[in-house]
């Protein structure tokens, strides 16, 4: 009995594979040396927009998905634009439904990818996230990584239960093989990329 097991062992110990250094995280790809251009070229491969405007007061720089003055229902998770409507009043996640924008910040953007890393500050903030007809994430430009690697090197899981990478709006193509944006979630989604 002990010689069919020192046998097993013997050969277990026969097959092991060398050890290898671990691999290095890759340097930028190639043509990063303009980042928010790389980024915007990936971003708009996934059927979202980048807009580049000042930090102080972007929502008057950039183009909205709806005329501004005419959105009833918004959430924002931004001071500089008050929630109004359903983003202001709402009591249950399911109300949130009718919700037209929804604005977020964002903690870094990834080039490579074109996604942003996001941590809702409540479950309610996720939901709105999802249920919006248009999503305007913000990040500042100082925060734009080359690599999905780098971008892993910056989350700290402990830090928070959920954290998200958004990119592009939602989207589906197994009806008939055909591309549907918004089907199961914002139908639109602008980077607002901002500088000092």
């Amino acid at each position: 009995m002990n010689r069919a097991r020192d046998d097993i062992l013997a050969r277990l110990d026969a097959a092991r594979t060398p050890r290898v250094e671990p691999p290095r995280p890759p340097t930028a790809p190639p043509g990063m040396d303009d980042p928010p251009a790389f980024l915007r070229a990936r971003l708009e491969e996934a059927g979202g927009r980048l807009q580049m405007a000042a930090a102080r007061n972007w929502p008057d720089e950039i183009e909205w998905p709806l005329d501004r003055t005419a959105v009833r229902h918004l959430h924002s998770a931004l001071p500089i634009v008050p929630s109004r409507g359903l983003g202001l009043d709402a009591t249950t996640d399911r109300e949130l439904d009718g919700l037209e924008i929804c604005i977020l910040r964002a903690e870094f953007a990834v080039a490579e990818s074109g996604a942003v890393w996001q941590v809702p500050s409540s479950p309610r903030e996720r939901v709105a996230a999802l249920l919006a007809e248009h999503l305007i994430v913000v990040v500042d430009a100082t925060e734009i990584v080359a690599t999905l690697h780098h971008a892993y090197q910056r989350i700290d899981p402990a830090r928070s239960a959920f954290g998200w990478f958004l990119c592009g709006p939602s989207k589906t193509a197994d009806i008939e093989q055909s591309l549907v944006l918004g089907a199961h979630g914002p139908r639109t989604l602008d980077l607002i990329v901002t500088n000092a």
